[in-house]
């Protein structure tokens, strides 16, 4: 607690690590904001009309990184929704 303050230690330490939070979440969006990114940057496949051995390995390479990208766009959104939780959580704490 800074010297020749009056603050409640709690409500000091609460808005600590509500500050914390609110500086993950910010990060968190900048994180989805650049899956989104990647997922409209990511090849369709339908663009090519080649067939062949070659072609189902794209294909199972495209699926596989849209795979990767949803549970990514998951994983995010379940950690920004916890961390928004927990912001809301800590302002109920201090009024």
């Amino acid at each position: 607690m800074p010297q020749g303050s009056d603050s409640d230690p709690w409500e000091l330490t609460v808005a600590i690590a509500r500050r914390m939070l609110e500086e993950q979440a910010a990060a968190l969006a900048v994180m989805r904001s650049r899956i989104d990114r990647a997922r409209a940057l990511a090849p369709s496949g339908a663009e090519t009309a080649w067939a062949g051995p070659a072609r189902r390995l794209y294909d199972a390479g495209l699926d596989e990184l849209h795979r990767a990208i949803s549970s990514a766009e998951a994983s995010i959104d379940a950690a920004l929704a916890d961390t928004r939780r927990a912001i809301g959580t800590l302002a109920s704490y201090v009024g």
